[in-house]
């Protein structure tokens, strides 16, 4: 496969990701841009890849760790619950706004990996097996993750989570 089709295959899932996994627009462009130069520079490695999107998935979270330890070094740390919930509202159409609006909010609220699985898994349409080696888990552990966060989305749409 040409980098070319790569980008456009996964191009824009990949970006959807990582705006959730950066919680920032542009700080995804860059990790992007970064990837895909990381790809046009090693282009052996990828071309001998059996699955693809599990390789750019996992080479996108590898890129959006380092950028998010450059940030901590630098003193940016993590954004809160509500902005990442405004992001991910601004990334997201549903036909009834409110409960648009309820989802990202709880969405924003769970453990990051078990987040990272849910979008993988519901708005990347990863299988269990590629989110075990996008994330370097057990294909028992990415779906543990993933049930524990839909567990964990459920009480806090119901409104059950304390502070609610």
């Amino acid at each position: 496969m040409r980098l070319e089709e790569i980008y456009d295959r996964y191009g824009d899932k990949l970006f959807h990701y990582l705006t959730i996994k950066l919680n920032s627009a542009n700080d995804a462009e860059d990790v992007l841009q970064e990837v895909f130069l990381r790809f046009a520079r090693y282009s052996i490695r990828w071309r001998l890849v059996r699955n693809v999107e599990a390789f750019v998935f996992r080479a996108a979270r590898n890129e959006a760790n380092r950028f998010a330890r450059r940030n901590m070094k630098r003193g940016v740390g993590p954004r809160n619950a509500a902005e990442l919930a405004a992001t991910m509202r601004e990334m997201t159409e549903g036909p009834d706004q409110a409960a648009t609006e309820m989802l990202t909010g709880a969405l924003a609220r769970l453990p990051e990996k078990q987040r990272e699985v849910i979008v993988l898994k519901i708005f990347e349409g990863l299988t269990f097996k590629q989110i075990a080696s996008v994330c370097g888990l057990s294909i028992n552990t990415a779906a543990s993750r993933y049930r524990y966060g839909l567990a964990g989305l459920r009480s806090l749409m119901e409104g059950k989570d304390e502070g609610t």
